[in-house]
């Protein structure tokens, strides 16, 4: 055998050998926000890669992705993706730029509030269906996950329903962050009025909503941490109210990594901010 055929015969195997290697290497799954990636590392086998691409405390629709996210992409096997983000200029363009002709995004139904624990449940049964078709090898690990999932949310849920008793018997008012009046409500919270992003708080919309907080009684101003940080603080100190900051996603709060502790987190402060004892 001569040197250039053998040199040649090398260069196959090792070609070979890394291409087998990356097949077999974990494969990498891209979340749109750290509420499809809480799910992912629960769902997945271990050692399978999930790398979210908008940290928790970022506005999902003001964050600017940045170019290291091409390489993701570029590598990644699967990305799994909210309903809402399939109208993000800058995430359509970072797929069609990535051109991974192997990758084809999994756009989430989108619940109601996936921070509720019924929306998280929809949000756990639609992350399961994208795995058991991207990965069918993985059906039963993740069917097995997804119902462990589905049993603590509903642990959960209890729980914090039996700590926000107190509210639902009071039924204190609030002006809050149109993202956090579904938590609010939930928790038997009255809102009295809700408002968006402070860039959206004219002097008119201010009136109104002072104006409703005084005829409501409010005692509480909830702001989104996403939107801004102490948005409604003005009007907490107009209204004699406390205000305080919740957050939509996981890893907004210190400790609060996950959906479990993110909501647990939000329960505390508002059971703080209304003076009842917290879960």
């Amino acid at each position: 055998m001569s040197a250039r055929l053998s040199a040649a015969l090398c260069l196959c195997l090792i070609l070979a050998c890394a291409s087998a290697a990356r097949a077999e290497a974990p494969p990498r799954i891209l979340a749109g926000t750290t509420l499809v990636a809480d799910v992912l590392r629960d769902l997945c086998p271990q050692g399978a890669e999930i790398r979210v691409l908008i940290p928790g405390g970022a506005c999902p629709g003001h964050f600017d992705l940045k170019p290291g996210d091409l390489a993701l992409v570029q590598d990644a096997r699967a990305v799994i993706l909210h309903q809402w983000q399939k109208d993000m200029a800058a995430m359509r363009n970072l797929l069609r730029a990535a051109q991974n002709e192997a990758l084809d995004a999994d756009y989430l139904p989108e619940p109601e509030n996936p921070m509720l624990p019924a929306g998280q449940l929809a949000l756990t049964r639609a992350v399961q269906d994208a795995l058991q078709r991207r990965f069918p090898a993985w059906s039963g690990h993740v069917r097995a996950r997804a119902e462990a999932r589905a049993a603590r949310i509903q642990a959960v849920e209890q729980e914090l329903l039996a700590a926000f008793a107190p509210l639902h018997a009071a039924r204190p008012a609030a002006l809050c962050s149109a993202l956090q009046a579904p938590l609010a409500r939930w928790a038997g919270l009255q809102v009295a009025m809700t408002y968006g992003r402070p860039e959206e708080l004219t002097p008119g919309r201010v009136a109104a909503l002072l104006e409703a907080g005084r005829a409501a009684g409010v005692s509480l101003v909830i702001d989104n941490i996403q939107s801004g940080v102490g948005a409604g603080r003005g009007l907490a100190e107009e209204l004699g109210a406390r205000q305080i900051d919740l957050t939509s996603f996981p890893g907004a709060l210190d400790g609060a990594d996950t959906w479990e502790d993110a909501l647990r987190a939000n329960a505390r402060l508002l059971l703080a901010a209304a003076g009842e004892p917290r879960p």
